[in-house]
């Protein structure tokens, strides 16, 4: 039988986001587009944050902070049962992920940030378009190219001629990471059933964090492209696989079809100077700073440079210039604008 692309498919499996400065009833109302009571409430945290209640509604789990009354955030955690509960949700609303995260977005995307999203795509060809045993050969011959450099392969015990294979490209806390395995094979494990009674099924993963997370999901609300124009795009751009004559392998140029690169920026900006001020005052950069200025006063920097060596080295990203700009001018101290240019690091071209 011919590998067909129309026997591919693209789902959302996995997304966490935050919501600063939100509290649940707004998620769940405004965002989710639920009833409040159709969510259980408990008292329960998340290890090394802050949340002290959960809100649970089947699948989707929504944790917020409640017992601190100057601070509100909420953080939405959907696995992939949460994302086909979600997508039941808004499909019976005649609505999509687009549409959903568009909402997301709309109303400050300054306070809403994704901080994971894993997006799958499924061959279900009877001959497939690449086997994981293919992929490996690529790596392990280092025949590939890929935003994330570093690689590891599992193999579990399927029966006695064969096993169920996994490949990893990039590490498990990287803000870029592939992976591909034999679902079918997982399947037949997890049902106990006997590979007859399964067709095949060989999935290809993305797992994004942070920055590259919201990006995509800015993409997926905006850019007027489908799921699978954007990840079939983002694959083409970050990862490729080379016959030893150095040409496109091309099973993987097949599989990824005529689609246009995707390449999602690295940088998230921070909206204002204000902004970037609660930031050091929360992310610990000050209290570093003060760690630093301890020991200098203690004579024990050791090998270490004082803040005062480091400080005329610094220069400010374009980013950061670009926010003293924009407070100085508020203050009328055009004046300093020169002073913040000299100090900016230059574009490299």
């Amino acid at each position: 039988m011919k590998t067909s692309r129309k026997n591919l498919s693209v789902l959302i499996d996995w997304l966490t986001i935050i919501f600063e400065e939100t509290d649940a009833y707004t998620v769940i109302k405004n965002y989710l587009d639920l009833p409040l009571e159709a969510f259980e409430k408990d008292h329960r945290s998340v290890q090394y944050k802050e949340y002290d209640t959960r809100y649970t509604f089947g699948k989707i789990i929504l944790y917020s902070i409640e017992q601190q009354p100057d601070k509100q955030e909420c953080y939405l955690t959907l696995s992939g049962e949460g994302c086909r509960q979600l997508e039941k949700h808004l499909e019976r609303k005649n609505q999509t992920w687009e549409t959903f995260l568009r909402n997301c977005f709309s109303y400050s995307d300054s306070v809403v940030r994704m901080t994971r999203l894993d997006v799958a795509i499924d061959d279900k060809n009877e001959v497939p378009f690449f086997t994981i045993k293919d992929l490996y050969q690529k790596v392990e011959n280092e025949l590939y190219k890929s935003i994330s450099q570093t690689y590891s392969y599992n193999e579990s015990k399927f029966d006695l001629n064969d096993g169920a294979k996994t490949l990893y490209i990039g590490a498990q806390k990287s803000r870029v990471r592939f992976r591909f395995y034999d679902k079918d094979k997982e399947q037949a494990l997890k049902q106990k059933l006997p590979m007859d009674n399964l067709n095949s099924w060989k999935r290809t993963e993305i797992q994004l964090r942070d920055e590259y997370a919201t990006q995509m999901c800015y993409q997926i609300a905006f850019s007027q492209k489908s799921l699978g124009q954007l990840i079939f795009g983002f694959l083409k751009e970050n990862l490729t696989f080379y016959t030893e004559t150095g040409e496109l392998f091309r099973p993987w140029q097949r599989f990824l079809g005529s689609v246009e690169p995707l390449k999602l920026e690295t940088i998230t900006e921070i909206t204002t100077l204000e902004d970037t001020q609660n930031w050091l005052e929360t992310g610990g950069i000050l209290a570093i700073l003060k760690g630093f200025k301890l020991l200098e006063e203690n004579n024990a920097l050791g090998n270490l440079q004082s803040v005062e060596q480091l400080l005329p080295q610094a220069l400010f990203s374009r980013s950061f210039s670009r926010k003293l700009v924009a407070h100085v001018f508020m203050l009328d101290r055009i004046d300093l604008v020169k002073k913040i240019q000299d100090q900016t690091k230059k574009a490299e071209f």
